[in-house]
């Protein structure tokens, strides 16, 4: 029986990790594609990273509506419908990026990227609405499959870094053109050119990848809110019934623990009830019997509140807004590695978290204390380019990798590490709905003290150069 549950549940879980990759797997792959489209000389330039992380928070007002609308529509879950719209728009937006990436027109006099700005607002709003919209609806499943859906989260960072990685960002060289002998001196002369060496393949393929993946996302959301395989998975109701796709709402994880231990369904606590419907995640309730009877007092959630939107004002907002400026100067291929390790980064740490969590106000400070001192490295790189520290030298090239790498990496340990606190506390729901909130805030902050410093007072130079700067040029 073991063995015939187990097959009954893997094509259960290959859906659940493929719908999960869609979540974000267009925003991290166009974020993984900026050093190869600032490369090509795309008119936002260095700029670009920029640009993207203020239409990202512009996005929000896909999840802002949706909860406006949850909240108006008391008693009617709206994720299906809602992943039933947002997925095909993503899907229709990859599709022009293929066609419309490199078009360009003048708005206000000025060269911009308007279809590839204009369809990664389109991509944002999907993404975006994905964390209010995807999780609800795997509360639907039992809570075992929240795991591996968070799984396919992490492959939505994983599997575009991993495709960038493959294309590179082609290189610039510099050759010989051509040889003469100098009438004047009678020595031998080199004219040189620079010449690009193209990626191993264009941002049209790229997308194609992006466009089939947000395709199966889709498909395989349909099958897991069609197919009778999937609904056996769901969660059981309080006569013990599969719950349907469309009318009540599915019971958490600790209920339907509770369910099976006693046979009854446990009754949530009122203040369950008056949360707002789209944070209906899986979760444990206050009566969970691993979770403290005792709240933290106010100033350690004022500490942990504070930390969190400190922490997500850099990682979400500054820190993107720069990355340009501090790798460029090193290569683009130092840019490339930043953009994609980083990235990759950022589910390994989730990962950390989930098999060794901890519950330690003390840690997430030292962790946000030591990603605040590699971020000061890559702000001083930012600032100092064009010619920023060991710019010529390997070692350099490395340093900013890594600090790139790592201050990631605790960034987002230090995030989902109060996640983690939060989801083991008290009225835990109340805490999360915060948790998203100060999340959102801080990485609006971030972004809206950046945009301007880049794009209107442009306190970053970026740095370009011919490949054949340094090379012997003969006398005229």
């Amino acid at each position: 029986m073991g063995f015939q549950e187990s097959l009954r549940k893997f094509p259960v879980i290959l859906l659940v990790i493929l719908f999960g990759t869609g979540s974000w797997v267009a925003i991290n792959g166009l974020w993984v594609e900026l050093p190869l489209l600032v490369s090509m000389g795309i008119p936002e330039g260095y700029n670009l990273a920029s640009y993207l992380v203020i239409i990202i928070q512009i996005a929000n007002i896909g999840p802002l509506i949706f909860t406006i609308m949850s909240y108006c529509m008391k008693g009617r879950r709206l994720e299906v419908p809602a992943i039933y719209i947002i997925l095909p728009i993503g899907i229709v937006a990859c599709l022009l990026l293929v066609f419309f990436w490199d078009v360009t027109t003048y708005v206000g006099g000025v060269l911009r990227s308007t279809p590839l700005l204009a369809l990664s607002f389109f991509i944002s709003i999907v993404d975006c609405t994905s964390s209010v919209a995807f999780t609800p609806f795997m509360s639907r499943l039992k809570s075992i499959y929240l795991t591996w859906y968070f799984v396919g989260e992490g492959f939505s960072a994983l599997l575009p870094s991993l495709v960038a990685l493959g294309q590179g960002v082609g290189n610039d060289e510099c050759v010989a053109n051509y040889t003469y002998v100098n009438a004047t001196t009678g020595q031998n002369c080199t004219l040189w050119m620079g010449q690009t060496i193209p990626a191993r393949f264009p941002p049209d393929d790229f997308f194609w990848f992006l466009f089939a993946m947000m395709t199966v996302s889709l498909i395989s959301f349909f099958l897991l809110n069609t197919l009778p395989l999937a609904k056996r998975e769901y969660v059981l109701d309080a006569h013990g019934q599969s719950e349907s796709s469309g009318s009540a709402k599915s019971i958490s994880s600790s209920d339907s623990m509770s369910l099976s231990a006693s046979g009854k369904y446990a009754k949530r606590e009122e203040n369950d009830l008056d949360a707002v419907d789209v944070m209906d995640l899986p979760s444990p309730t206050s009566k969970d019997p691993m979770i403290p009877k005792q709240r933290k007092s106010k100033k350690a959630y004022v500490y942990i509140f504070l930390l969190l939107g400190y922490v997500n004002a850099l990682s979400n907002g500054i820190l993107p807004s720069i990355q340009s400026y501090s790798c460029g100067a090193y290569s683009f291929n130092a840019y490339l590695l930043a953009a994609t390790l980083g990235n990759v980064a950022n589910p390994v740490a989730c990962f950390i978290v989930m098999l060794f969590p901890q519950k330690s106000l003390i840690l997430v400070g030292v962790t946000a204390f030591c990603g605040t001192l590699i971020s000061s490295y890559c702000l001083a790189t930012a600032a100092l380019s064009p010619t920023p520290p060991l710019q010529d030298e390997m070692a350099g090239t490395v340093f900013v990798v890594l600090a790139w790498i790592l201050v990631m990496g605790l960034f987002t340990y230090t995030k989902a590490t109060i996640g983690w606190i939060l989801r083991n506390e008290p009225d835990n729901r109340k805490l999360l709905i915060g948790f998203g909130a100060v999340t959102q805030l801080g990485s609006l902050v971030g972004a809206c003290i950046m945009f301007p410093l880049v794009n209107v007072y442009y306190l970053f130079t970026p740095y370009y150069a011919s490949p054949c700067d340094g090379y012997e040029a003969c006398p005229s």
